[in-house]
């Protein structure tokens, strides 16, 4: 009270009635695709490596195609929309002497 320094509110304190979302479709499915490939995918990678039982290795396996296989379409769907990047690449020193 003395510094003026405000109380944490509580996150149920500011709540909004607004129906737009405040993250972008970018953003949410970048979270959702790395997420699902890369959590699931070790996850069941670590399952299929401690299981001892044969029926259970083979659902891991098959749980685990499709989850590769929902990761691929999250791709697909950030190329198809622009939304990937492209990764740092080695410069082309040979141009930059070329000119």
């Amino acid at each position: 009270m003395e510094e003026d320094i405000q109380a944490p509110m509580f996150w149920s304190a500011k709540i909004e009635d607004t129906t737009i979302s405040p993250y972008s479709d970018k953003l949410l499915m970048f979270e959702v695709s790395a997420t699902a490939a890369q959590a699931g995918i070790g996850y069941y990678g670590r399952s299929i490596a401690s299981v001892q039982r044969r029926d259970l290795g083979t659902n891991y396996i098959r749980v685990l195609t499709e989850s590769l296989q929902y990761g691929e379409d999250g791709a697909n769907i950030t190329i198809k929309n622009g939304w990937l990047e492209e990764p740092p690449q080695v410069p082309d020193n040979r141009k930059k002497v070329k000119k």
